[in-house]
Formats: structure tokens, sequence, C-alpha cells
């Protein structure tokens, strides 16, 4: 036991002057001790293992829009480390240690669920972030969605990066220098919604096209702030100031609406829409439910800007913020406790009915 103790001590003095005396090498050029990255890599793959959800947690991961959706966010946010299929990791990220695997070989030994908690949680001393928000789990899915695809040897094209002729501010055409607001619609947003706010149909991403000024900034403020939780859209708006909020605003409510009349309408219950029309406009006072079109519309005389029109949004997005309202998940701007004070009384198939109902109608702002 004297012998134990004393090699005790000794251990100890020895990591305090390794510690305190910076006898250990942190440098990025200089590799771990022999054994210790095989230490690491098994206790980083045994806790994925351990932590993972079950496959019953797993969603539906084939849409194409869901994929899309994960494709677009990778390529503003993970693609500088990982690379996208087909090309070259950035020679920065090839210098850090570990470096981070390519895409391709990233996904190779992981099933969809250990993908999922390695977004959403990280990976410490990797350089690997957790997910910027914790309280949502649909979005982390999407990027899933497309790294399952990736797997998969699945090839999808390549997000939108040029905005169309025209679309400048001020009446600039497209052969003159992109206004500031438009370069930021095209670094933060072309990908994932769109050269005109459309987002190409995808029916789990808003369509801008309808939007206020005032709703559309108010949102992009309280995503910056982690008021509203979305990991992908705190992505896009942490590094925006407020002069860049009101000017993005503003340029996607001004832009043009070539597109407007287009709407994915998606297979819709007229039962369910039939129930969506009498809750929207009536509500109903027995079960304690207002009435939607006072804020939302449809109507004929323009209703407050700091409320998102609803109509044309598809049903799968205006159910998933339904879903997000009623878990306590949404939010975030000084009219969500409107929403918090309408939504409890509402059941699940309500809120089917809500969102097949407004999907049913054509766009309008």
């Amino acid at each position: 036991m004297k012998a134990t103790l004393v090699w005790a001590i000794l251990a100890a003095i020895g990591a305090v002057l390794v510690v305190g005396l910076g006898l250990y090498n942190v440098s990025a050029r200089q590799g771990h001790l022999p054994g210790v990255s095989w230490v690491l890599h098994t206790a980083y793959k045994n806790a994925v293992w351990l932590r993972a959800p079950s496959e019953e947690e797993v969603p539906d991961l084939t849409p194409p829009s869901l994929v899309d959706l994960g494709q677009g966010h990778y390529e503003n946010a993970c693609a500088f480390c990982h690379a996208m299929p087909g090309q070259s990791r950035a020679e920065t990220a090839l210098s850090m240690l570990p470096a981070p695997p390519h895409i391709t070989e990233a996904v190779a030994d992981w099933e969809p669920r250990h993908m999922f908690w390695i977004v959403k949680n990280g990976v410490k001393m990797s350089g690997m972030p957790a997910w910027p928000s914790q309280r949502r789990d649909d979005d982390v899915w999407a990027v899933v969605a497309f790294l399952t695809a990736v797997k998969r040897g699945e090839r999808h094209g390549e997000a939108q990066t040029e905005l169309p002729a025209g679309g400048d501010l001020a009446g600039e055409t497209g052969s003159l220098p992109l206004a500031p607001a438009a370069a930021v619609y095209r670094d933060q947003c072309l990908s994932c919604h769109g050269r005109d706010g459309f987002a190409g149909g995808n029916v789990f991403i808003p369509r801008l096209d309808t939007l206020p000024a005032a709703y559309v900034a108010a949102s992009l403020q309280a995503y910056r702030s982690g008021a509203r939780q979305s990991g992908i859209m705190q992505q896009a708006a942490s590094q925006l100031s407020d002069p860049q909020i009101a000017a993005l605003a503003a340029y996607i409510a001004n832009q043009s609406r070539d597109r407007l009349a287009e709407h994915e309408v998606g297979n819709l219950d007229p039962e369910l829409v039939s129930r969506g029309d009498v809750l929207a406009h009536g509500g109903d006072e027995k079960a304690n439910i207002p009435s939607c079109v006072s804020c939302h519309g449809p109507a004929s005389s323009p209703r407050s800007d700091h409320f998102p029109p609803l109509a044309g949004q598809s049903e799968v997005f205006l159910r998933d913020q339904l879903m997000l309202w009623k878990s306590g998940r949404r939010g975030g701007t000084d009219r969500a406790l409107m929403m918090h004070e309408a939504i409890p009384d509402l059941t699940k198939a309500d809120m089917l009915a809500l969102a097949q109902y407004y999907a049913s109608l054509p766009p309008s702002r």
C-alpha cells in the first residue's frame, strides 16, 4: 500500500508539472502520443452507440424536400469542414487535429440514429460543434436526411447560388453590383429559400414571397437572439446586424412576385379543409378556439404587417409550426403571446384541419 501511495503521489506531481509548466504540446501540428487517438476514437464510438435514439424514433428521411432542406443548411454551415460529395476539403480544415473527415467518410459507419446524435450533440475536442438549438429536433433530422442520401450514393442538385437578373434593390439591373441586402440574401437565404422566396415549392420551407417586411424582420431578430428556436435559422441569422435585418426584410418584401400564383396544394381531405374553414373563420367557442382570419387572413382588407399571411403555405410546414406552438417551442416575437393563448385547446385533428385549409388557398399578401 505504501508503494502504491508513493506511485500515486509521483503520478500526481508529474501531472501537475505537465499541466502547470505547459510540458504537453497542444499544437495542432503535433499528433497525440501513441494509443491516445485510439482511446479517444473508441470512447467516441461507444458514447454514440450508447446514447443514440432508438430505430423507432427515426422519422421518414426519404422525402426529397427534406433532403434538400438539409443540404441547404449543410452547404452553408458544414461543407467548409466536411466538403460536398465529389469536392475536396479546404486546406484549413485539413490542418485541424483531428482533421474533419470528408462527408463520404463521415457517414460511412453510422446509421441515421447515430448521425442524429452526432449532429445534435457535437463531439468534444474535435471541432464538431453541437447543434445551435437544443429544443427542436425536426431541423436536425433534415440534415440527417441529406447525410443518409449521401451514404446511399444519391446525388442531389447544387443549391442555388445566383440571383436572377433584376434581383437587386432600387431598380438596379443584374449587370450592376448586388445591393447589400441582395448580397446578404444570396449568401444567407438563397440556398434554401430560392431566388424568389418560393423555395422551389419545398413543403418543409416557408415561402417568403407572401410575408411582410415587419414580420420578416421580427422573425430574424428572434432567431438571432435564440428566442425562436431553429438550428438552421439561428445559424443563418446569427451574424446579421440590425441594419442588415431591416434591409433584408425590405428586400424580401419588395421583390417581384412572378411566382406568387404558383401553389403546391398536395393531397387534401375535403372534410378537413371544411373543418379548417370553420375554425379559421368562426373559431369554436365551445372548444375555446378563436378564429384565425382576424390576424392571418384571408381578408379583403390589409392585416397587420406583424402577422404572417398563411394562405398558400404548405400543409406540411403549417402543421409542423402548429405542433411547435402546441409544444411551447415556437415564438420569440412580441406577438407570440397571442398564439400561446390561442393554441392550447387545439387538438391534433384541429391543427391538421387548419393546415389543410390554409394550404388549399391561393397565396396572397
